[in-house]
């Protein structure tokens, strides 16, 4: 059975019908445009890549006591936000339990095939980063340490060869040398979470990393005005940055000077969703989600992650730092797909049926629809909490 839909291409501007069978584009054609575009409009594009994101409900990648139905719910609420390519993230845990926490998602991806679709990879952030307070961020300093190669090789043995993005510190011993076999093993390096000087940051990327992790963050509160880490990797033109765009975890001026540094190509946005996202306010030890929202480690300043989807971050590259509409969904397409070295998803015959449907209006990015491999995608569920998650700790 054929289905259809009919929106603005947001690459073109122009009015498009596409068709699909099963999971997959069986045709696009161009619509006659009987007015010009107008604000209330549809768009739509390929699904987005989240490649930063560490749970939800309480539930931790990094939880040695996660279950596959929980990391495979966590998941699947993250297509409902517009994500059809997500990288799980696990930060600075023990050796025991972040192989625990790779197995559980082997083991999701395993079960659920369309889990298995939706993880395109993981994320670990961690645990050779810097351990002093700020830089280390939420990260618990028990768990941190210099980098260890035969670790990494049972983590990836254990994920299935899932891992595709890790984040270091460089000025760690032994670092320089992980960052080069892991870019040797086709894996993203990111520079993160690190009190690196100019040195040791440009020695890095010629080592190979070639990301700064949610560049702003994972910081000191208080910096010498220059130079410091950000601006060093702001001006580094080899790395892509990610951001996060809540709006909390970099206030309107850093967001757009940052946004503007690293231009519409050399920029990823990161939900960065915490494992508190979708939870009411209240203590979960050792973080807290405050009235605001905010989700901040526990009795500290630190943020822990993000409660907002990316189209929030969407909203605030057009609004805050003036990117269009196409420039924005570059930084969670084209981009991310880039800096991974995989094609970038296309609305095309033969493709994936995957998309959303979207309206920007003032600044605004609202996800209308979500399609995945031709299925819809029920947006509501991320706000559907789960019988099994208790509201404080």
């Amino acid at each position: 059975m054929n289905h259809g839909l009919i929106a603005r291409d947001a690459a073109s501007n122009r009015s498009i019908g596409i068709t699909w069978r099963d999971d997959r584009i069986i045709e696009v054609v161009k619509v006659p445009d009987t007015r010009p575009p107008r604000p209330g409009d549809d768009y739509v594009c390929p699904t987005f890549f989240d490649i930063q994101f560490n749970g939800r409900w309480g539930h931790s990648f990094s939880d040695p006591k996660l279950t596959v139905e929980q990391a495979a719910r966590c998941v699947r609420a993250q297509a409902s936000f517009g994500s059809g390519h997500v990288f799980p993230t696990l930060i600075s845990a023990s050796f025991e339990a972040t192989r625990q926490g790779l197995a559980t998602l082997a083991a999701a991806c395993a079960a659920d095939p369309r889990v298995d679709h939706l993880v395109a990879g993981v994320h670990l952030e961690g645990p050779w980063i810097s351990e002093r307070d700020g830089y280390r961020g939420a990260h618990p300093l028990s768990a941190i340490r210099d980098p260890d190669w035969d670790e990494f090789q049972a983590w990836q043995e254990t994920s299935g060869g899932r891992i595709k993005i890790v984040t270091l510190a460089p000025e760690r011993e032994g670092a320089l040398e992980m960052i080069a076999k892991l870019t040797a093993s086709e894996v993203v390096v990111g520079i993160g979470h690190t009190a690196a000087d100019g040195p040791t940051l440009a020695a890095a990327v010629a080592a190979g990393a070639r990301l700064s992790t949610h560049l702003g963050n994972g910081i000191e509160a208080v910096l010498p005005r220059h130079p410091n880490p950000i601006w060093y990797q702001a001006a580094d033109d080899r790395l892509t940055a990610s951001l996060i765009g809540d709006g909390l975890h970099l206030e309107e001026q850093a967001f757009k000077v940052l946004a503007r540094a690293k231009g519409p190509e050399r920029l990823v946005l990161v939900s960065d969703a915490s494992p508190l996202a979708g939870l009411p306010t209240g203590d979960y030890f050792p973080w807290e989600v405050d009235a605001s929202g905010k989700i901040i480690v526990a009795g500290t300043p630190y943020l822990a992650g993000s409660n907002q989807p990316l189209a929030v971050g969407l909203g605030n590259l057009l609004r805050w730092a003036g990117f269009s509409i196409v420039d924005a969904l570059a930084t969670v397409i084209s981009n991310p797909a880039r800096l991974l070295g995989r094609p970038a998803p296309r609305l095309e015959v033969g493709q994936p049926a995957s998309f959303v449907v979207f309206r920007a209006e003032a600044g605004v990015f609202q996800v209308r629809s979500v399609h995945i491999e031709g299925r819809p995608v029920d947006l509501g569920l991320a706000d559907e909490m789960p019988v099994d998650v208790s509201t404080t700790t």
